[in-house]
């Protein structure tokens, strides 16, 4: 699982490419994706949805608010006390949106991994 789990994180560092946003993810978020997408029943098909919701969803918030800039790496940690992985943002950014507030509009289309 751990070789798929860094199969998905090169692609997701693929589609970056652009903005030239590379990823540092530690061994404790790496497990944290594993053990949440992983299902004996289905594999590690719910390992996508994991990354998208876990890692993408808060990523773009900060990109596009201005805490995460291009040419910066990214470092996305497992934050135990709440049992979720934390993107850090590298910047204080320049809009109001904050990954931490759920208010935040959660209709953005983002396009879906393969």
């Amino acid at each position: 699982m751990f070789k798929i789990v860094d199969v998905r994180l090169e692609e997701v560092e693929d589609r970056l490419s652009d903005r030239k946003i590379k990823l540092d993810v530690d061994a404790d978020a790496k497990n944290y994706l594993i053990s949440i997408g992983y299902s004996p029943a289905y594999g590690a098909r719910p390992l996508n949805r994991a990354i998208q919701s876990e890692l993408l969803n808060p990523l773009s918030v900060l990109i596009l608010s201005g805490r995460v800039l291009e040419h910066e790496t990214v470092r996305v940690r497992f934050d135990g006390p709440h049992n979720r992985l934390f993107v850090i943002p590298n910047h204080e950014g320049t809009a109001s949106m904050d990954v931490d507030d759920e208010s935040y509009d959660t209709d953005v289309q983002i396009e879906e991994m393969d």
